[in-house]
């Protein structure tokens, strides 16, 4: 019995402590929020409640865009080619 109990409060230690360590990797502090703000109104994201989710997911995707692409730049550009710039 006594091993049952020992068990399941080393098991309840367990989930504790994995919980409060993911809470502590989880935190922003205001500066991020606002720098995060910054960034979504630059690429066009106003805050209108009307269409918020889907205006808000595609200023997402448009600001993941530009950033793969800076990084693509900055790793030495190689990529397909820009529509309409081949050349031919």
């Amino acid at each position: 019995m006594k091993n049952i109990r020992l068990a399941a409060v080393c098991a309840s230690a367990l989930v504790f402590v994995s919980f409060g360590a993911h809470a502590q990797s989880s935190r922003v502090t205001r500066a991020q929020v606002n720098a995060e703000l910054a960034q979504l109104e630059a690429a066009g994201y106003n805050g209108e409640k009307v269409t918020y989710p889907n205006h808000l997911q595609a200023t997402q995707r448009r600001i993941e865009a530009s950033n793969a692409a800076q990084m693509n730049n900055a790793a030495g550009g190689y990529g397909g080619v820009a529509p309409g710039s081949s050349g031919q």
